[in-house]
């Protein structure tokens, strides 16, 4: 819901900020290769305030993903710090002829508070708002939810609460503010904070 337009002049799209994520993938990695790489299979991240996230898929490539930036050339960059960091976290892939097949990047709809928000706008009108990149797995989780809610089901007994609009103060000025915000956070992240 980065991308959402139904209701980009009203107070509900300044509930969330768009802002860039993206990813480079591996051509599926050899077996002796992929086995020392999160064995286990499990998919993982840092916990840095700019978090970078990894994990194979099911064909065996190692998948990197992390924060974007505005601008095709800015995007281009942040693919390369993901190589760069991939090597980083897991140096048997120098040297071994591993391929980066795969880069892609878009928008994901961010709160301020990081959490995905559920509005009732109306009676029966619902929205579900800011995944957070977390899209997929929380939108079929929270659409259960929204379906319980026109269902019948009162807001007390719902699986997740229902909260008021509240648009992000000083919205209009959202690219900058991401742009100081990921400039801090990274700062941060340098210095250990």
């Amino acid at each position: 819901n980065g991308y959402g337009r139904a209701a980009e002049t009203g107070a509900l799209a300044r509930t969330v900020v768009p802002v860039y994520s993206v990813q480079v993938a591996t051509a599926p990695l050899p077996s002796n290769l992929r086995s020392t790489i999160l064995p286990g299979g499990q998919p993982a991240s840092n916990t840095r305030r700019l978090l970078n996230y990894f994990g194979l898929d099911g064909e065996g490539r190692l998948v990197m993903g992390g924060r974007g930036t505005f601008g095709e050339a800015g995007r281009q960059r942040r693919q390369v710090a993901l190589r760069d960091k991939a090597l980083e976290l897991f140096p048997q892939l120098r040297g071994n002829d591993v391929r980066w097949e795969h880069s892609w990047g878009g928008l994901v709809a961010m709160t301020g508070d990081h959490y995905p928000h559920l509005h009732e706008l109306q009676p029966g009108l619902l929205a579900a708002m800011g995944f957070n990149g977390r899209g997929v797995a929380m939108a079929t989780r929270l659409g259960a939810v929204l379906a319980d809610r026109v269902s019948g089901v009162e807001v007390d007994a719902l699986d997740y609460p229902l909260m008021p609009v509240q648009p992000i103060g000083f919205h209009a000025f959202r690219k900058l503010g991401v742009s100081a915000m990921v400039h801090a956070y990274r700062l941060l992240d340098y210095l250990g904070r």
